[in-house]
């Protein structure tokens, strides 16, 4: 039973993750259109603003199309 209640619940989430993908794209995120996307704007999306860090691999506190595309895989 717990089993089942596991894959049901990875399940889940893998499903919220695909459609916040396809909801949301770069360009609807960035909502002053200069090309990235700031912790500000990133606040759209709880899981976004939770893994902004580790997506900024340049640490230059912006999300560009290139480091926001992982947070879509």
């Amino acid at each position: 039973m717990k089993l089942t209640t596991v894959f049901t619940l990875t399940s889940a989430f893998l499903v919220s993750a695909v459609a916040f993908a396809a909801e949301y794209s770069f360009e609807s995120l960035d909502s002053n259109s200069d090309g990235v996307i700031s912790p500000t704007e990133a606040q759209v999306s709880s899981e976004l603003a939770s893994q902004f860090r580790k997506l900024d691999s340049n640490k230059d506190n912006e999300l560009t199309p290139v480091e926001f595309a992982h947070f879509k895989q």
